[in-house]
């Protein structure tokens, strides 16, 4: 049988595995890999970052907009250690990825040689799979399995590669085939699909929540809610799988949601949970009502509420199902009044939308940023107050994607999945929204979609501040501290970077502003000065945040002599009663 060196084997499997890219800063405890891509360069890209965070956050956000594995690489030591956020992210929302991290020569291991780190104790909570190669002679086997554990475990699967151990010249036995992983297709058992029937049947007040674990079922699910002629909820990361402007529609629930979803999921007297193990229980319905929860994952079952049928199976299957066997219902009283809710709700968003004050509204701008969008525009979207802004008033379609860190809540993730979203889908508008505090974190590797032609449009809501973190601590009691930032012209930097970069301080320069951005053949910041009085507002302030609003605005008076500004009264008593 043929030899071939133990790199040359790994990469030969993740070619297998249709991996087609790379995302990673090479150096020499991983060279030996980074070697082996150059001769398969041209079915394996590989994306040089500026950061290794970048390059597992863009690996994650590529993972969840196709589905796919990503990769991503760097040495040991602080390369590996860089990756831990994105790492979390991918598993916080269970996305595959494989990480190959560089390690000291096996030789040298346990000697306190320069950046030896215990890597394979560091990723032991983060990893689904987690080995270190000891020898080359099974490194295909190893990275093999590693990539179907990922897959199988939707998480990150992490290979820590001392640097000799890959110069060894092994048998060649990594077959010339495609390999691709299919879940099994699962269908919930009849006597539990019989169980919901009869409990969707019986309910006068149904409410189905929906999270990312129906975003392969998007027209069984409406098929659904029109058939039982229920109003559906979302959850934040599942925007787009219900579109914003169906009727049945009540907007995301949550802090940052809407209040005709908070007031239709406390109203309601069954919960039908699909795809979602949605954590912020307070929002969920007070009393113990009955629940139908479906997942793929039977683990998910109940974590969050007493459920008395769970229907483990594919999402798209179950949903089928469902409608199949229950009954059809038409003017359902409940759902005509949860409508007429959202009438008002909307109406009060649009006025929003259309508030043309000085500084900008982030309502505006969100406004605007639809208008330049394309009917399947992929959204990548930052934490902090760009995600409320976002999530409240763009109005997204099925074909769209939306994309954040949901769980982990990282800032930083949108620039790296702006690029991610252009690499899976060159064809397809990317357009990340961020807030001057997150974008500062990742900046760096705008260039980076600068050096590989990745057009993307970075809209910077910049208002100086770390401004969600201001409104926790307003909701909190707390006075506001260290949340002012400096100013960076984002827009010379790039321009710097080789990008085109616009200022926009006033209304009127918005709209075309954005439509230059739109016909750019570069990448494109767009530094946007925003209203630091916006308040990002719950939708439902609960009586805890109202009171943490009123011992902030005491203290402020008592301790620095001063009133600080709040939002319209106009828009506090929407929101509270």
């Amino acid at each position: 049988m043929a030899k071939i060196k133990a790199n040359h084997a790994l990469v030969k499997v993740l070619k297998n595995w249709q991996v087609d890219h790379v995302y990673g800063i090479p150096g020499d405890s991983i060279d030996k890999v980074v070697d082996a891509l150059k001769k398969e360069e041209d079915n394996i890209k590989f994306y040089g970052v500026r950061h290794e965070e970048v390059a597992a956050l863009a690996a994650s956000s590529y993972a969840k907009l196709t589905g796919k594995l990503a990769v991503a690489l760097s040495i040991g030591g602080p390369g590996a250690i860089h990756m831990l956020n994105g790492m979390y992210d991918a598993k916080m929302d269970n996305v595959p990825m494989l990480v190959l991290a560089g390690q000291t020569d096996s030789k040298l291991l346990g000697t306190k040689f320069f950046q030896e780190v215990n890597l394979t104790a560091l990723f032991d909570d983060v990893a689904v799979y987690n080995k270190q190669l000891e020898s080359a002679e099974n490194v295909h086997e190893i990275v093999d399995e590693a990539i179907k554990t990922a897959y199988a475990k939707k998480g990150v699967a992490v290979l820590t590669i001392p640097s000799d151990v890959l110069d060894e010249k092994i048998e060649d036995m990594v077959p010339m085939e495609t390999y691709k992983f299919e879940n099994a297709v699962t269908y919930a058992e009849d006597e539990d699909i019989a169980k919901a029937v009869e409990l969707i049947n019986k309910s006068e007040k149904p409410v189905v929540l929906t999270g990312v674990g129906a975003k392969n079922a998007k027209n069984e699910l409406l098929d659904f809610l029109d058939h039982i002629d229920a109003p559906g909820l979302i959850t934040l990361p599942a925007k787009g799988i219900i579109p914003d402007k169906h009727p049945n529609f009540m907007g995301n629930l949550g802090k940052i949601g809407t209040k005709p979803a908070f007031e239709a999921s406390k109203d309601a007297d069954l919960l039908i949970l699909v795809g979602t193990n949605y954590p912020y229980v307070d929002y969920l319905p007070d009393k113990d009502i009955p629940c139908i929860q479906i997942d793929i994952n039977r683990s998910n079952i109940g974590n969050r509420f007493n459920v008395d049928v769970g229907l483990i199976g594919d999402t798209k299957n179950v949903l089928a199902s469902l409608t199949q066997a229950s009954h059809e219902v038409n003017d359902r009283k409940f759902l005509k009044a949860c409508q007429e809710n959202m009438k008002s709700w909307n109406k009060w968003l649009e006025e929003d939308r259309n508030d043309t004050s000085k500084p900008i509204r982030p309502e505006l701008l969100m406004a605007e940023i639809e208008k330049i969008s394309t009917d399947d525009t992929v959204f990548s979207v930052d934490v902090g107050t760009s995600t409320v802004w976002s999530t409240r008033y763009l109005q997204l379609g099925h074909n769209h994607q939306f994309i954040t860190s949901s769980w982990l809540g990282t800032m930083g993730c949108a620039l790296p999945g702006a690029i991610a979203s252009k690499i899976a889908n060159p064809d397809k508008q990317a357009i990340a929204i961020t807030g001057d505090g997150g974008l500062a974190m990742v900046m760096q590797d705008f260039v980076t979609a600068v050096l590989y032609k990745l057009p993307i449009i970075v809209v910077v809501l910049n208002n100086q501040e770390l401004a969600f973190i201001k409104y926790e601590q307003q909701a909190a009691g707390e006075l506001e501290y260290a949340i002012d930032l400096g100013d960076i012209d984002f827009a010379k930097f790039a321009d710097s970077c080789g990008g085109i970069g616009y200022n926009v301080v006033d209304v009127e320069d918005i709209a075309p502003t954005l439509e230059k951005a739109k016909n750019a053949n570069k990448p494109v910041i767009v530094n946007v000065k925003v209203d630091p009085e916006a308040a990002p507002l719950p939708g439902k302030i609960i009586w805890d945040e109202a009171k943490g609003y009123a011992k902030f605005e005491i203290r402020t008076a008592l301790e620095e002599n001063r009133l600080e500004k709040m939002p319209p009264l106009k828009t506090l008593i929407r929101r509270f009663f």
